[in-house]
Protein backbone atom coordinates (compact mmCIF):
# COMPACT_ATOMS: atom_id res chain seq x y z
CA UNK A 1 0.00 0.00 0.00
CA UNK A 2 3.56 2.17 0.36
CA UNK A 3 3.35 3.14 -3.60
CA UNK A 4 -0.13 4.43 -3.56
CA UNK A 5 0.31 6.59 -0.01
CA UNK A 6 3.39 7.63 -2.10
CA UNK A 7 1.86 8.63 -5.49
CA UNK A 8 -1.03 10.22 -3.24
CA UNK A 9 1.40 12.50 -1.85
CA UNK A 10 2.76 13.57 -5.52
CA UNK A 11 -0.34 13.86 -6.78
CA UNK A 12 -1.88 16.70 -4.37
CA UNK A 13 1.25 18.92 -5.28
CA UNK A 14 0.02 18.90 -8.92
CA UNK A 15 -3.01 20.65 -10.25
CA UNK A 16 -4.72 19.17 -13.15
CA UNK A 17 -3.41 15.51 -13.43
CA UNK A 18 -5.16 12.95 -15.78
CA UNK A 19 -6.09 10.14 -13.49
CA UNK A 20 -6.06 6.75 -15.69
CA UNK A 21 -6.06 4.74 -12.31
CA UNK A 22 -9.79 5.28 -11.07
CA UNK A 23 -12.17 2.64 -11.69
CA UNK A 24 -15.27 4.63 -10.38
CA UNK A 25 -17.90 4.45 -13.71
CA UNK A 26 -20.20 7.52 -12.74
CA UNK A 27 -16.91 9.68 -12.91
CA UNK A 28 -16.72 9.13 -16.71
CA UNK A 29 -19.99 9.25 -17.22
CA UNK A 30 -21.44 5.86 -17.14
CA UNK A 31 -24.72 6.24 -14.46
CA UNK A 32 -27.68 4.04 -14.57
CA UNK A 33 -30.10 4.62 -17.58
CA UNK A 34 -32.01 8.02 -17.25
CA UNK A 35 -35.59 6.35 -16.75
CA UNK A 36 -33.80 4.02 -13.80
CA UNK A 37 -32.39 6.98 -12.60
CA UNK A 38 -35.43 8.71 -12.08
CA UNK A 39 -37.11 6.42 -10.29
CA UNK A 40 -34.54 6.45 -7.98
CA UNK A 41 -34.62 10.35 -7.76
CA UNK A 42 -38.61 9.80 -6.63
CA UNK A 43 -37.73 7.95 -4.18
CA UNK A 44 -38.88 9.12 -0.73
CA UNK A 45 -35.88 9.00 1.31
CA UNK A 46 -37.39 9.90 5.10
CA UNK A 47 -39.25 6.40 4.61
CA UNK A 48 -35.98 4.44 4.99
CA UNK A 49 -35.10 6.26 8.39
CA UNK A 50 -35.23 3.02 10.28
CA UNK A 51 -32.69 -0.14 11.36
CA UNK A 52 -32.77 -2.55 8.11
CA UNK A 53 -32.81 -6.09 8.52
CA UNK A 54 -29.28 -7.49 9.39
CA UNK A 55 -29.14 -9.69 6.27
CA UNK A 56 -30.64 -7.04 4.01
CA UNK A 57 -34.29 -6.58 2.79
CA UNK A 58 -35.81 -9.75 1.21
CA UNK A 59 -37.11 -8.44 -1.87
CA UNK A 60 -33.57 -7.64 -2.80
CA UNK A 61 -32.57 -10.60 -1.94
CA UNK A 62 -34.69 -12.73 -3.70
CA UNK A 63 -33.83 -10.94 -7.09
CA UNK A 64 -30.50 -11.19 -6.36
CA UNK A 65 -31.38 -15.12 -5.71
CA UNK A 66 -32.95 -15.26 -9.29
CA UNK A 67 -29.81 -13.35 -10.76
CA UNK A 68 -27.60 -15.91 -9.23
CA UNK A 69 -29.47 -18.30 -10.73
CA UNK A 70 -29.54 -16.75 -14.45
CA UNK A 71 -25.99 -15.72 -14.38
CA UNK A 72 -24.61 -19.35 -12.67
CA UNK A 73 -27.09 -21.77 -13.27
CA UNK A 74 -26.98 -22.41 -9.60
CA UNK A 75 -29.20 -21.51 -6.70
CA UNK A 76 -28.81 -20.03 -3.76
CA UNK A 77 -31.39 -19.17 -1.66
CA UNK A 78 -32.50 -15.59 -0.39
CA UNK A 79 -31.67 -16.74 2.92
CA UNK A 80 -28.10 -17.94 1.93
CA UNK A 81 -27.31 -13.98 1.03
CA UNK A 82 -26.34 -11.45 2.92
CA UNK A 83 -26.15 -7.72 1.87
CA UNK A 84 -22.59 -6.05 3.01
CA UNK A 85 -21.05 -2.65 2.46
CA UNK A 86 -19.56 -3.39 -1.24
CA UNK A 87 -17.32 -6.70 -1.77
CA UNK A 88 -14.43 -5.66 0.47
CA UNK A 89 -16.29 -6.07 3.36
CA UNK A 90 -17.23 -9.25 2.07
CA UNK A 91 -13.78 -9.96 2.00
CA UNK A 92 -13.50 -9.48 5.44
CA UNK A 93 -16.54 -11.55 6.57
CA UNK A 94 -15.52 -14.17 4.61
CA UNK A 95 -11.76 -14.79 6.28
CA UNK A 96 -13.26 -14.01 9.43
CA UNK A 97 -16.03 -16.71 9.17
CA UNK A 98 -13.44 -19.23 7.29
CA UNK A 99 -11.07 -19.00 9.69
CA UNK A 100 -12.40 -17.41 13.11
CA UNK A 101 -11.83 -20.80 15.00
CA UNK A 102 -8.68 -22.38 13.66
CA UNK A 103 -5.92 -21.97 11.31
CA UNK A 104 -5.41 -22.49 8.11
CA UNK A 105 -4.20 -20.25 4.63
CA UNK A 106 -6.10 -19.13 1.72
CA UNK A 107 -4.45 -19.26 -1.85
CA UNK A 108 -4.63 -16.13 -3.70
CA UNK A 109 -4.39 -15.38 -7.45
CA UNK A 110 -0.92 -13.15 -8.28
CA UNK A 111 -1.45 -10.45 -9.48
CA UNK A 112 -4.46 -9.93 -7.27
CA UNK A 113 -7.02 -7.17 -5.79
CA UNK A 114 -5.43 -5.14 -2.87
CA UNK A 115 -8.28 -5.07 -0.78
CA UNK A 116 -8.48 -8.85 -1.18
CA UNK A 117 -5.06 -9.37 0.01
CA UNK A 118 -5.26 -7.45 3.02
CA UNK A 119 -8.72 -8.66 4.10
CA UNK A 120 -6.88 -11.98 3.83
CA UNK A 121 -3.87 -11.26 5.91
CA UNK A 122 -6.52 -9.84 8.96
CA UNK A 123 -7.46 -13.72 9.57
CA UNK A 124 -5.31 -16.66 8.11
CA UNK A 125 -1.79 -17.14 6.19
CA UNK A 126 -2.49 -16.35 2.60
CA UNK A 127 0.57 -17.49 -0.23
CA UNK A 128 -0.19 -17.04 -3.93
CA UNK A 129 -0.66 -19.10 -7.36
CA UNK A 130 0.54 -17.69 -10.49
CA UNK A 131 -1.20 -16.87 -13.27
CA UNK A 132 1.09 -16.14 -15.87
CA UNK A 133 1.18 -13.52 -18.66
CA UNK A 134 2.70 -16.47 -20.94
CA UNK A 135 -0.62 -18.19 -20.30
CA UNK A 136 -2.61 -15.12 -21.18
CA UNK A 137 -3.48 -14.61 -17.32
CA UNK A 138 -4.68 -17.79 -16.41
CA UNK A 139 -3.97 -19.47 -13.44
CA UNK A 140 -0.68 -21.93 -13.70
CA UNK A 141 -2.51 -25.00 -12.32
CA UNK A 142 0.81 -27.06 -12.02
CA UNK A 143 2.20 -24.47 -9.99
CA UNK A 144 -0.88 -24.06 -8.19
CA UNK A 145 -1.25 -28.02 -7.28
CA UNK A 146 2.73 -27.86 -6.28
CA UNK A 147 2.29 -25.61 -3.90
CA UNK A 148 -0.81 -27.14 -2.35
CA UNK A 149 1.68 -29.77 -1.75
CA UNK A 150 3.77 -27.33 0.32
CA UNK A 151 1.01 -25.99 1.83
CA UNK A 152 -1.39 -28.34 3.36
CA UNK A 153 -3.06 -26.45 5.79
CA UNK A 154 -5.09 -24.28 2.66
CA UNK A 155 -8.65 -24.49 2.79
CA UNK A 156 -9.90 -21.88 0.43
CA UNK A 157 -9.12 -20.58 -3.10
CA UNK A 158 -9.68 -17.55 -4.78
CA UNK A 159 -10.91 -17.45 -7.66
CA UNK A 160 -11.11 -13.61 -9.70
CA UNK A 161 -13.09 -13.50 -12.88
CA UNK A 162 -13.07 -11.13 -14.80
CA UNK A 163 -9.90 -10.57 -13.03
CA UNK A 164 -8.75 -7.22 -11.54
CA UNK A 165 -6.17 -6.24 -12.44
CA UNK A 166 -5.26 -7.92 -15.72
CA UNK A 167 -8.44 -8.15 -17.51
CA UNK A 168 -8.81 -11.77 -17.71
CA UNK A 169 -11.61 -13.68 -17.97
CA UNK A 170 -11.24 -17.38 -17.36
CA UNK A 171 -12.91 -20.23 -19.97
CA UNK A 172 -14.89 -23.35 -18.50
CA UNK A 173 -12.07 -25.30 -19.33
CA UNK A 174 -9.79 -23.37 -16.86
CA UNK A 175 -12.62 -23.21 -14.10
CA UNK A 176 -13.90 -26.46 -13.86
CA UNK A 177 -10.22 -27.68 -13.61
CA UNK A 178 -9.55 -25.20 -11.07
CA UNK A 179 -12.91 -27.03 -9.65
CA UNK A 180 -11.13 -30.51 -9.79
CA UNK A 181 -8.52 -29.24 -7.79
CA UNK A 182 -10.71 -27.54 -5.15
CA UNK A 183 -12.45 -31.04 -4.55
CA UNK A 184 -9.21 -33.08 -4.51
CA UNK A 185 -7.44 -30.80 -2.04
CA UNK A 186 -10.77 -29.88 -0.17
CA UNK A 187 -10.94 -26.69 -0.81
CA UNK A 188 -13.45 -24.01 -0.13
CA UNK A 189 -14.14 -21.51 -3.41
CA UNK A 190 -14.01 -17.91 -3.05
CA UNK A 191 -15.06 -16.25 -6.21
CA UNK A 192 -15.54 -12.57 -6.67
CA UNK A 193 -17.78 -11.86 -9.53
CA UNK A 194 -18.30 -7.85 -9.11
CA UNK A 195 -17.25 -7.55 -12.94
CA UNK A 196 -19.66 -10.74 -14.49
CA UNK A 197 -22.14 -8.72 -16.99
CA UNK A 198 -18.53 -6.84 -18.01
CA UNK A 199 -16.74 -10.00 -19.53
CA UNK A 200 -16.68 -8.79 -23.65
CA UNK A 201 -17.33 -12.36 -24.37
CA UNK A 202 -19.65 -15.51 -22.72
CA UNK A 203 -19.01 -15.09 -18.87
CA UNK A 204 -19.28 -18.56 -16.88
CA UNK A 205 -18.84 -18.83 -13.19
CA UNK A 206 -17.06 -21.33 -10.97
CA UNK A 207 -20.19 -21.74 -9.20
CA UNK A 208 -21.89 -23.20 -12.58
CA UNK A 209 -19.63 -26.37 -11.49
CA UNK A 210 -19.21 -26.45 -8.24
CA UNK A 211 -21.46 -29.46 -7.33
CA UNK A 212 -21.08 -30.34 -3.84
CA UNK A 213 -18.10 -28.18 -3.32
CA UNK A 214 -18.51 -25.20 -0.83
CA UNK A 215 -18.69 -21.62 -2.37
CA UNK A 216 -18.56 -18.49 -1.41
CA UNK A 217 -20.21 -15.93 -3.98
CA UNK A 218 -19.21 -12.46 -3.48
CA UNK A 219 -20.56 -9.28 -6.18
CA UNK A 220 -21.94 -5.82 -6.05
CA UNK A 221 -23.57 -2.97 -7.22
CA UNK A 222 -20.32 -0.63 -7.83
CA UNK A 223 -19.44 -2.04 -11.68
CA UNK A 224 -22.36 -3.34 -14.03
CA UNK A 225 -24.51 -1.04 -11.88
CA UNK A 226 -22.30 2.18 -11.84
CA UNK A 227 -23.47 2.66 -7.68
CA UNK A 228 -19.91 2.42 -6.18
CA UNK A 229 -20.83 5.59 -4.08
CA UNK A 230 -23.28 3.25 -2.19
CA UNK A 231 -20.96 0.99 -0.82
CA UNK A 232 -23.40 -2.19 -1.53
CA UNK A 233 -22.14 -5.64 -2.42
CA UNK A 234 -23.63 -9.25 -1.61
CA UNK A 235 -22.36 -12.62 -0.44
CA UNK A 236 -23.55 -16.01 -1.16
CA UNK A 237 -23.16 -19.04 0.89
CA UNK A 238 -23.22 -22.51 -1.73
CA UNK A 239 -23.05 -25.63 0.50
CA UNK A 240 -25.49 -28.20 -0.72
CA UNK A 241 -24.01 -30.99 1.78
CA UNK A 242 -23.18 -28.70 4.68
CA UNK A 243 -19.56 -29.73 4.45
CA UNK A 244 -19.11 -26.42 6.43
CA UNK A 245 -22.35 -26.44 9.20
CA UNK A 246 -20.60 -23.48 11.26
CA UNK A 247 -19.94 -20.80 8.62
CA UNK A 248 -23.12 -19.48 7.46
CA UNK A 249 -24.66 -19.32 11.81
CA UNK A 250 -21.01 -17.46 12.21
CA UNK A 251 -21.81 -15.09 9.43
CA UNK A 252 -25.29 -14.09 10.65
CA UNK A 253 -23.64 -13.68 13.70
CA UNK A 254 -21.29 -10.97 12.44
CA UNK A 255 -23.64 -9.86 10.44
CA UNK A 256 -26.31 -9.40 13.24
CA UNK A 257 -23.31 -7.79 15.08
CA UNK A 258 -23.13 -4.87 12.81
CA UNK A 259 -26.70 -4.92 11.95
CA UNK A 260 -27.25 -4.69 8.59
CA UNK A 261 -26.48 -2.20 5.56
CA UNK A 262 -28.06 1.41 4.39
CA UNK A 263 -31.72 0.86 3.71
CA UNK A 264 -31.70 3.60 1.27
CA UNK A 265 -29.21 1.98 -0.85
CA UNK A 266 -30.98 -1.25 -0.78
CA UNK A 267 -34.02 0.37 -2.01
CA UNK A 268 -31.50 2.33 -4.80
CA UNK A 269 -30.46 -1.22 -5.75
CA UNK A 270 -33.78 -2.73 -6.15
CA UNK A 271 -34.26 -0.03 -8.42
CA UNK A 272 -30.95 -0.60 -10.17
CA UNK A 273 -31.63 -4.36 -10.90
CA UNK A 274 -35.10 -3.39 -13.08
CA UNK A 275 -32.25 -1.62 -16.01
CA UNK A 276 -32.61 -2.69 -19.13
CA UNK A 277 -30.04 -5.31 -20.47
CA UNK A 278 -29.74 -3.22 -23.41
CA UNK A 279 -28.37 -0.09 -21.09
CA UNK A 280 -26.19 -2.41 -19.73
CA UNK A 281 -24.77 -3.69 -23.70
CA UNK A 282 -24.38 -0.26 -24.34
CA UNK A 283 -22.18 0.15 -21.51
CA UNK A 284 -19.99 -3.26 -21.99
CA UNK A 285 -19.78 -2.27 -25.81
CA UNK A 286 -18.43 1.27 -24.74
CA UNK A 287 -15.94 -0.36 -22.53
CA UNK A 288 -14.80 -2.43 -24.85
CA UNK A 289 -14.55 -0.26 -27.34
CA UNK A 290 -12.01 1.96 -25.46
CA UNK A 291 -10.16 -1.30 -24.06
CA UNK A 292 -9.42 -2.42 -27.77
CA UNK A 293 -8.54 1.23 -28.44
CA UNK A 294 -6.10 1.87 -25.71
CA UNK A 295 -4.65 -2.34 -26.41
CA UNK A 296 -3.77 -1.09 -30.08
CA UNK A 297 -2.10 2.00 -29.09
CA UNK A 298 0.32 0.59 -26.47
CA UNK A 299 0.96 -2.35 -28.88
CA UNK A 300 2.49 0.23 -31.19
CA UNK A 301 4.85 1.62 -28.56
CA UNK A 302 8.32 0.10 -28.01
CA UNK A 303 9.62 -1.19 -24.96
CA UNK A 304 5.50 -2.00 -23.75
CA UNK A 305 4.09 -5.52 -24.41
CA UNK A 306 0.65 -6.37 -23.89
CA UNK A 307 -2.15 -9.06 -23.20
CA UNK A 308 -5.53 -7.93 -24.42
CA UNK A 309 -7.87 -7.86 -21.28
CA UNK A 310 -11.14 -10.02 -21.64
CA UNK A 311 -13.36 -7.65 -19.63
CA UNK A 312 -13.12 -4.95 -16.59
CA UNK A 313 -11.94 -1.88 -16.86
CA UNK A 314 -8.32 -2.32 -17.10
CA UNK A 315 -5.38 -3.18 -19.47
CA UNK A 316 -1.79 -4.15 -17.70
CA UNK A 317 1.05 -3.89 -19.95
CA UNK A 318 4.48 -5.11 -19.49
CA UNK A 319 7.22 -2.80 -19.90
CA UNK A 320 10.51 -4.68 -21.41
CA UNK A 321 12.52 -2.28 -21.20
CA UNK A 322 14.76 -2.14 -17.84
CA UNK A 323 12.40 0.10 -15.68
CA UNK A 324 11.26 0.12 -12.52
CA UNK A 325 7.53 0.22 -12.52
CA UNK A 326 7.03 2.13 -9.25
CA UNK A 327 9.97 4.59 -10.83
CA UNK A 328 7.93 4.76 -14.04
CA UNK A 329 4.39 5.32 -12.13
CA UNK A 330 6.22 8.42 -10.48
CA UNK A 331 8.00 10.11 -13.60
CA UNK A 332 4.67 10.12 -15.41
CA UNK A 333 3.03 11.83 -12.34
CA UNK A 334 5.46 14.26 -11.97
CA UNK A 335 6.83 15.03 -15.44
CA UNK A 336 3.93 14.25 -17.34
CA UNK A 337 1.02 14.54 -15.17
CA UNK A 338 -0.94 10.79 -15.85
CA UNK A 339 -1.65 8.94 -12.96
CA UNK A 340 -1.31 5.28 -13.59
CA UNK A 341 -0.42 2.57 -10.70
CA UNK A 342 2.69 0.10 -10.97
CA UNK A 343 1.89 -3.21 -11.73
CA UNK A 344 4.53 -4.54 -8.36
CA UNK A 345 1.29 -3.40 -6.31
CA UNK A 346 -0.73 -6.04 -7.34
CA UNK A 347 1.15 -8.79 -6.42
CA UNK A 348 4.75 -10.62 -6.67
CA UNK A 349 6.35 -11.69 -9.49
CA UNK A 350 4.20 -11.70 -12.28
CA UNK A 351 2.78 -8.31 -11.52
CA UNK A 352 6.18 -6.84 -11.56
CA UNK A 353 7.36 -4.33 -14.49
CA UNK A 354 3.65 -3.55 -15.07
CA UNK A 355 1.37 -0.86 -15.30
CA UNK A 356 -2.09 -0.95 -14.46
CA UNK A 357 -4.16 1.53 -16.53
CA UNK A 358 -7.87 1.93 -16.43
CA UNK A 359 -9.85 2.18 -20.01
CA UNK A 360 -12.88 4.58 -18.87
CA UNK A 361 -11.52 7.65 -19.49
CA UNK A 362 -12.43 9.63 -23.05
CA UNK A 363 -10.76 8.63 -25.93
CA UNK A 364 -8.78 12.09 -25.96
CA UNK A 365 -7.61 11.39 -22.61
CA UNK A 366 -6.46 7.69 -23.53
CA UNK A 367 -4.66 9.20 -26.12
CA UNK A 368 -2.48 11.63 -23.87
CA UNK A 369 -1.84 8.78 -21.75
CA UNK A 370 -0.41 6.84 -24.80
CA UNK A 371 1.88 9.90 -25.73
CA UNK A 372 3.28 10.33 -22.22
CA UNK A 373 4.14 6.87 -21.69
CA UNK A 374 5.32 7.00 -25.49
CA UNK A 375 7.79 9.92 -24.27
CA UNK A 376 8.46 8.42 -21.02
CA UNK A 377 9.98 5.16 -22.25
CA UNK A 378 11.73 7.30 -24.95
CA UNK A 379 13.64 9.32 -21.97
CA UNK A 380 14.24 6.33 -19.52
CA UNK A 381 14.48 3.35 -21.80
CA UNK A 382 17.54 1.50 -22.31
Amino acid sequence: MGIFSELEKIAQSIPNYLNLSNCDPPVYGYVLEKSTQQKIDQLQISKFLGYPSWNGDEKLRQSLSQRIQKMCNVEILPDKIVMTYGVSEGFSLTFDALFHNNSGSVAIPDPSYIPLIVQAQRFSNIWFYTCGEELNWNPDLDQLVTSLEKYPETKALVIITPNSPTGAVYSEKILKELINIAGQYNLTIITDEIYDSLSFSKFVSPLEFAQEIPVIYLNGFSKVYRLPGYRLGYLGWYDPLEKYPNVWPYLKHLCKARLGVTSIAQEIAKIALQESQEAILNFVESIHKKSVFFTEQLQSIHGISVVPAQGGTYVFPKITYNIDDEMLSKYLLKTYKIYVTPGSAYGLAPAKNHLRFVTLESYEALFKGINALKKALQALGK
